[in-house]
């Protein structure tokens, strides 16, 4: 639904007005994860763990400098069809793709770990933070068991977000 909003002067001598939809980004995005749900108009398969996840190349290099220069530069993978990722387990993956896809991951300790990894190695820094934001919930709720293992995994990514941060001022590549 349209806000509404006064005219400023500059609209009402020219006529013209600058329209905007609440939805249409969230709808263009949804409609984008139904056809890589059902494998259509997809232009690229990501292999991880022998298994496979069709994406966009668009939407992939959109969220993440990695897959940009991935599809952008004269890499071998830019005019490929299936791309295999290694050091990303295929759970790891599927969540970054979610998240890529829906900006909404479920984290839970069980696989917060692969999720980091995939996070690191696809230098998608908006899921970096969000589970960095986890892992320091975690610590201060003292979940049971993981506690420790929690603070580790915090530590590792903060580490990982600085990392990234510098590769992508830098250029670096890890």
């Amino acid at each position: 639904m349209p806000s509404e909003r006064f005219l400023s002067i500059q609209e009402m001598l020219t006529g013209q007005r600058l329209c905007h939809s609440e939805s249409h980004n969230d709808s263009v995005l949804a409609a984008l994860n139904q056809q890589r749900s059902d494998g259509i108009l997809c232009d690229v398969t990501l292999i991880a763990e022998e298994q496979k996840f069709h994406a966009h190349k668009a939407v992939l290099a959109a969220c993440s400098d990695y897959f940009r220069a991935m599809f952008s530069l004269c890499m071998v993978e830019s005019g490929a069809d299936e791309v295999n990722l290694h050091g990303v387990t295929s759970l790891g993956l599927k969540q970054a793709l979610e998240f890529a896809y829906t900006g909404q991951i479920l984290l839970e300790p069980g696989v917060i770990q692969d999720v980091l990894a995939a996070g690191s190695h696809l230098q998608l820094l908006e899921l970096l933070n969000l589970c960095s934001h986890y892992l320091i919930q975690g610590c201060r709720k003292g979940f049971a068991k993981g506690r420790g293992r929690m603070a580790h995994l915090l530590s590792t990514c903060c580490l990982l977000t600085d990392a990234s941060r510098l590769a992508l001022t830098t250029g670096y590549t890890f």
